[in-house]
């Protein structure tokens, strides 16, 4: 036996993925439930549209005043926070039971109507609606009502309710912001007197009226000892040589050192030098705080002049008289002029000496002072802060008293009435116009999403575009619904042909044709013939494809190998008595069993004979296999019919045997998990598949119907023309197109 080689198809399952055109053959399909649904919806929306009771829409609108004085602009601890209106807490006082029946109380009062004393606050609550408008500090209100006129009434004297309770509530808020500030005024007052005693007792304290002033003064005042140090340090340097080269011009006077010795001893002299001193550095102190005019200033630059003074006039008296005592000697007058300066040079020095060491101790007292500063000027500044904002509180406080009396003087209201409400003239429900629309729109959607559930849930094979859609191989043929069973027969009982009959006999010549195609050099010639589920018409194609094959000239043999439910006997007229089970059971020779099906002797049919017990073992038999390869020697077409491949094994043992399988799946009976499945077991089992037919496709499947042909068989009154019968037409008259 020649091998071919093996193609399998898997062929996909289900094509889940969008596509246009297969989302508009499911419309076309499942347009019964389209329209159904769409329907019902429509007529559906429709009573309930017509059914209602018009209901009536009356608008208003309330203008929130931003401008009135609000209590929560004083920032001060105890006060409210923000002054800035949360509209949705406006809309909640709105719409609170209490002010609604108080709106109830005014309609009843005002309307003598019967419908409009049986309102009640439910009653406006279900049918108020307050929404805030964008960007505007704008209250649109809206009452919907059976009656247009109770409508107006209602929502007029809700806004006027409103206006009224905003006035009285400002009232409230006003005379409650007044008393709450009269009380906290005294408390604001009293720590605004504390904060500016704090300033008064810091300047005694400290005896300055300003820290940046003073930390400047002071800064200058210990630059300018700095300078005045160094000046006496020079000063004290050149006395000092002075003085030596004085004394060693008149030599070592013993006057000159007793003068020293007798000024430092001198009692008197020593506390003048000491209250110079510290006057000096009091002036120095002071000079940091005050300007150089100020009295205490002036006053201690007297004192400390006038002490100088003294040092001088006791150093002379003192030097002066303890010297005449010490030696009655006569000098020379340039003696006498050394002496002299001698004597002054030490004054000076001794002077100078006393001043520089007031300067030290000024300077140390400023540095102290200096060092003081940064918590002096952190102190003062944290009072001055606390002075200021006790200040601007109290001033707040005085300023919104003020703006609050006016405002309760000029009783304004926060809620304005900015649009008010009319009678409607129109129903705003129920809008019939856009009510159908919607129903349309809502039935067709409902309609197409119901068709692609029910398209997803039936899994039967519809169109042949389906079928293509889940698989991968090839289509044969396309084969319309046709109440013909045989076609020979059909002509040899004298039935007429009618247009169903030219066209399942077109779709088969087709196929018998494409047969030519499926291999080269006559590789394809044991064909078997299976389906995924029974009744899909199989044994009928395979049949009457044989008598198709027959007529054209080609010696042909059909095997019916489905032991299990056998129909070719039925269709060729024969018996079953005998046939493939014999063949493979008993050793009768085959050409003994098989039967001629047509006049021309080209048709040989081969029936499955008695049914055996396990056809599958003998089908799987070698003898099987030797009978295939007589069979493709002595015909040139070797048709097998076998039972369909879904849960009987019996196709399977031939996939090694047969050169090739078609698949057959019939619209409304085939599925597409079982046309899946079917293809799923041949390529386990390494079945060469090489295309498919589809059998029973409706006339609604224009595309592969072959509808066309009825133009030619039909008269122009649209009657099947009539065709007599003739005796003598022959089955490859039959066949021809």
């Amino acid at each position: 036996m020649t091998e071919y080689p093996k193609a399998t198809y898997a062929g996909k399952y289900v094509d889940d993925s969008f596509k246009l055109a297969k989302f508009f053959r499911v419309l076309r399909k499942r347009w019964i439930v389209i329209v159904a649904v769409s329907a019902t919806v429509f007529v559906g929306n429709a009573y309930y549209t017509f059914t209602r009771t018009p209901q009536y829409r009356s608008s208003a609108s309330l203008l929130i005043n931003n401008s009135t004085i609000a209590v929560s602009d004083i920032q001060v601890p105890g006060l409210p926070g923000s002054s800035l209106i949360n509209l949705g807490t406006e809309i909640g006082i709105l719409r609170s039971r209490p002010l609604i029946e108080v709106a109830v109380a005014k309609i009843k009062q005002s309307s003598a109507s019967s419908t409009v004393k049986d309102i009640d606050a439910g009653t406006i609550m279900s049918g108020l609606e307050i929404r805030a408008e964008k960007d505007a500090l704008i209250l649109r209100l809206n009452y919907t009502d059976s009656d247009p006129k109770r409508a107006r009434e209602v929502l007029n004297a809700l806004a006027q309710t409103y206006v009224e309770y905003s006035l009285k509530d400002r009232r409230t808020k006003s005379s409650t912001a007044i008393k709450f500030i009269q009380d906290k005024l005294p408390q604001v007052k009293q720590q605004l007197d504390k904060s500016a005693l704090a300033v008064t007792q810091f300047r005694k304290t400290y005896n300055i009226v300003d820290p940046e002033t003073y930390a400047a003064a002071v800064f200058k005042m210990r630059e300018a000892l700095e300078v005045q140090a160094q000046e006496l340090q020079v000063k004290i340097a050149q006395t000092q040589q002075q003085y030596k080269s004085l004394s060693r011009q008149v030599g070592k006077s013993p006057d000159a050192a007793i003068s020293g010795a007798i000024l430092q001893q001198d009692i008197p002299y020593q506390s003048l030098v000491k209250q110079f001193q510290e006057v000096e550095t009091n002036y120095f102190l002071e000079r940091t705080r005050f300007r150089e005019d100020h009295p205490t200033v002036k006053a201690l630059k007297d004192r400390r002049d006038e002490l100088y003074k003294l040092l001088e006039t006791r150093a002379q008296a003192v030097v002066g008289t303890k010297g005449t005592n010490i030696t009655n000697e006569p000098n020379s007058p340039i003696q006498q002029t050394l002496a002299t300066q001698l004597f002054e040079a030490q004054t000076s020095l001794a002077v100078n000496q006393a001043q520089l060491e007031s300067i030290r101790g000024a300077q140390a007292e400023v540095a102290k002072a200096f060092s003081q500063i940064p918590q002096i000027q952190q102190k003062y500044i944290e009072i001055q802060r606390k002075l200021a904002l006790d200040s601007s509180t109290y001033e707040k406080l005085t300023e919104k008293l003020e703006e609050l009396r006016i405002s309760e003087a000029q009783e304004i209201s926060s809620w304005r009435i900015l649009e008010p409400p009319l009678i409607p003239t129109r129903p705003s429900s129920p809008d019939i116009e856009k009510s159908l629309i919607a129903g349309t729109f809502i039935g067709l959607t409902l309609g197409v999403l119901c068709a692609l559930l029910f398209n997803r849930l039936d899994q039967r094979i519809r169109e042949v575009e389906e079928v293509k859609e889940i698989i991968d191989i090839p289509l044969l043929a396309s084969v319309p619904l046709t109440e013909v069973a045989s076609l020979s027969a059909m002509v040899s009982q004298g039935i007429l042909p009618t247009s169903s009959y030219y066209a399942f006999k077109e779709a088969l010549s087709s196929l018998a044709l494409n047969l030519r195609y499926l291999g080269t050099d006559n590789t394809m010639k044991v064909i078997a013939f299976t389906s995924s589920v029974p009744s899909e018409g199989k044994s009928t194609l395979t049949y009457n494809l044989a008598t198709i094959l027959a007529a054209l000239g080609y010696k042909v043999l059909l095997v019916d190998a489905d032991m299990r439910k056998p129909t070719v006997h039925k269709l060729s007229k024969l018996s079953n008595k005998f046939g493939l089970s014999t063949a493979l059971a008993t050793p009768s020779p085959w050409q003994d069993l098989v039967q001629i099906a047509d006049e021309k002797g080209n048709l040989h049919v081969l029936a499955s004979g008695s049914l055996p017990p396990n056809p599958m073992l003998l089908l799987e038999s070698t003898k099987m296999t030797a009978l295939l390869q007589e069979w493709r020697q002595a015909y040139d077409y070797v048709l097998v019919d076998t039972p369909p491949v879904i849960g009987i094994t019996d196709a399977q043992c031939l996939t090694s045997k047969v050169d090739t399988f078609i698949l057959v799946a019939a619209i409304n009976r085939s599925t597409r998990g079982g046309i899946a499945r079917a293809l799923e077991v041949l390529a386990i089992a390494r079945a060469n598949v090489s295309g498919l037919l589809i059998n029973m496709i409706g006339s609604s499947d224009s595309e592969y119907h072959y509808g066309y042909y009825d133009q030619y068989y039909l008269n122009p009154k649209g009657q099947e023309e009539e065709i007599e019968p003739d005796p003598e037409v022959t089955a490859i008259e039959i066949a021809k197109p």
